[in-house]
């Protein structure tokens, strides 16, 4: 059928196309210069190129990356064991609650060097941004955590077209800057769809990065959290990393592990919890035996012996421990 306007049939079209000469150059790979992928942590995190980093709320995945900033801006050694040849530059663009304090917080808990860690601050910051640009090339950041993804999208995650135009240009900044983009963002609720795209948004967002990682916790009452690579598009994929959340921020790293390692540490997990527990039940009961105690100081006391506040707590329960609040408005425990 015939064009309105034209009056070309897509045969016509098409056979003209054909024709059309000196419009392209045939080029060989062969011709092309060799340009392996550089890492930053082979094969979880390349340089100049996007990573995406997924997990439930709370799965660890704030305090995983705190952990390889600290390890960017001191020049220390990766979980693997692969020592960084120098200090390096940072960008963690976050828009969680608590704002910069917050961050800052996790930051040093991590040890990273607060100095050698920049942000924007000030209206909306997209990741088109020519200010995230401008930022990365002023101090020769060589990652940028985005903090969580969602927050930094001008359309909706949901729309494909949109989203992967927007993911598209992250890639073009990261191969322009040679910057580690890490994007962070969470899980969707139904958890039934193939692992790589258990991810909220649409999937061609994880389809545009080079690598995706997921974090997740051992069990619901554990500080144990496992990195595992779902995708990497430059190198071979590779094996899961457990670490232990230590502290807001910091982590503890166990190593490489498989299933039989995670069971054997959830074991090990339920066992020293477990040790702990029936310690703080034997001192909290030793501390009120005679006689009823202000609950403050009995905290302060129970957190001295090495107890910590959510321990107590559970001791507290367990060891049959009685509220009151007195007269003058203090409340104090007593054993029943």
């Amino acid at each position: 059928m015939a064009d309105k306007e034209t009056g070309k049939t897509p045969e016509t079209t098409f056979q003209e196309a054909v024709q059309e000469k000196n419009d392209y150059e045939v080029c060989k790979y062969s011709d092309v210069p060799d340009a392996p992928p550089k890492w930053l942590w082979k094969p979880y995190i390349p340089f100049g190129m996007v990573t995406i980093v997924q997990g439930m709320p709370g799965s660890g995945k704030s305090t995983f990356l705190a952990d390889i900033i600290a390890c960017v801006t001191n020049g220390k050694t990766l979980p693997d064991g692969t020592r960084l040849p120098e200090r390096m530059n940072a960008v963690y663009q976050c828009s969680e609650a608590g704002g910069p304090g917050v961050v800052k917080q996790m930051l040093q808990n991590a040890h990273a060097d607060l100095n050698a860690v920049s942000f924007v601050q000030g209206d909306f910051v997209s990741l088109c941004d020519g200010r995230i640009q401008r930022l990365i090339e002023e101090t020769n950041a060589k990652i940028l955590v985005v903090d969580p993804m969602q927050e930094y999208l001008e359309s909706s995650m949901f729309q494909a077209q949109s989203s992967r135009k927007e993911i598209t240009n992250v890639s073009l900044l990261a191969e322009k800057t040679g910057c580690a983009i890490v994007l962070i963002g969470h899980f969707t609720k139904a958890q039934n769809k193939e692992e790589l795209y258990q991810g909220m948004g649409s999937g061609d967002i994880v389809g545009l990065a080079r690598s995706v990682l997921h974090v997740r916790r051992l069990s619901r009452t554990s500080r144990i959290r496992y990195v595992s690579q779902v995708k990497c598009s430059a190198a071979a994929e590779a094996g899961d990393y457990a670490f232990e959340i230590v502290n807001f921020g910091e982590a503890r790293w166990i190593g490489p592990v498989d299933d039989s390692d995670m069971k054997e540490i959830d074991e090990e997990e339920k066992s020293k919890r477990q040790g702990r527990q029936e310690a703080a039940i034997s001192d909290l009961r030793g501390l009120l035996r005679l006689g009823d105690m202000d609950a403050s100081e009995a905290l302060r006391q129970m957190q001295m012996k090495g107890h910590s506040e959510s321990t107590v707590r559970l001791a507290k329960k367990a060891a049959g421990v009685e509220s009151r609040k007195c007269s003058d408005g203090k409340w104090v425990w007593s054993l029943k």
